[in-house]
């Protein structure tokens, strides 16, 4: 329990300035805890049921603030947007869920090739996925 502690207001600020640029059809009430063990600057959880009614909080978000104040400031910034962007709202049910990144590559590659086509290549990889298994895949697929 020694690695949990408060952040700073600082941090909360960091997180809030980011977050309040996102557009979420619903309020979300988050719950911040530092952990001095964590390998990742920031990360985002959900909070099980029974706990987010008896703290009123729905997501967790766990920040290691020595890695924080490593990183410069761009950096912390993509972090923080890159774990924003895993939470997903359904409107019609209003329950959440987090989400996987839409681009999971190697560093090479996308040095090689450019982020653009990188991830044009992942998604085209995808919809094919998407179209063979709604059996509309016949000899070729065009992107």
């Amino acid at each position: 329990m020694d690695n949990f502690y408060e952040i700073s207001e600082d941090t909360t600020g960091k997180f809030f300035e980011i977050f309040n640029k996102k557009s979420f059809p619903l309020s979300i009430k988050f719950q911040f805890i530092g952990d001095e063990k964590q390998k990742e600057l920031i990360k985002v959880s959900l909070i099980n049921p029974k706990i987010s009614f008896l703290l009123g909080k729905e997501i967790l978000i766990s920040v290691n603030e020595d890695i924080m104040n490593a990183f410069d400031d761009e950096s912390v910034t993509i972090l923080m947007e890159q774990e924003i962007d895993k939470i997903y709202i359904n409107i019609e049910t209003g329950k959440m869920k987090l989400i996987k990144t839409d681009l999971n590559t190697f560093s090479s590659l996308v040095n090689k090739y450019g982020v653009e086509k990188v991830a044009r290549a992942n998604k085209v990889e995808e919809l094919y996925q998407e179209q063979k298994k709604d059996g509309k895949v016949e000899n070729e697929f065009i992107a």
